[in-house]
């Protein structure tokens, strides 16, 4: 289960960043289609530097090896963040879910961050509410983007240690941000 602890102070915020979900370059399929993505996602810096103990949960894919253990595969493809981003996604999933199962500090309130979209009701086989104009399923259980926050996962991660390739071409990381606070927000 790789994680590390981090404080506050580690994590780099920047409002800018929330426009990295749609420019004139790019625009995330996400935009406006989910409650925890831009333009609904709020800025929470301010809201998160509330919280007491802090997480960078993160996922390691070993591209490389991958590619030599599935030779029948396509190299072009599995390099084709397309093809592989729900490996990716369950690989980080799977260690978010170990941490706060193994987490023995008592606490009262968390906040999980991703490195992507929720995916909380694709998990139920559903889509986001947000397109239907309803309340979103899973007010407790959502958990924003961290770009979406306002978090400049890039600087932050490479502040933390971490020497990441991008575009990825032997190891591609996932990351996630896992807060815990003792007291009432």
């Amino acid at each position: 289960m790789p994680y590390k602890e981090i404080k506050f102070d580690q994590i780099v915020f920047d409002p800018e960043v929330q426009t990295y979900c749609n420019n004139p370059k790019f625009k995330c399929p996400y935009y406006g289609h989910s409650w925890c993505c831009p333009p609904e996602a709020p800025y929470l810096e301010e809201k998160i530097s509330r919280y007491e103990k802090f997480f960078l949960i993160y996922y390691e894919f070993d591209l490389d090896e991958y590619i030599k253990q599935n030779p029948k595969k396509s190299e072009e493809k599995i390099r084709n963040s397309i093809y592989r981003k729900n490996l990716v996604r369950e690989g980080i999933e799977k260690e978010i879910d170990q941490f706060i199962t193994n987490y023995k500090e008592d606490f009262s309130s968390k906040l999980i961050l991703y490195d992507g979209h929720c995916r909380v009701c694709e998990k139920e086989g559903n889509k986001c509410t947000y397109d239907s104009g309803e309340p979103c399923r899973y007010p407790n259980n959502k958990r924003y983007s961290m770009e979406a926050t306002g978090i400049h996962v890039d600087k932050t991660v490479r502040k933390l240690g971490f020497d990441i390739e991008w575009p990825p071409t032997h190891y591609i990381y996932r990351f996630s941000l896992v807060c815990f606070k003792k007291g009432n927000l």
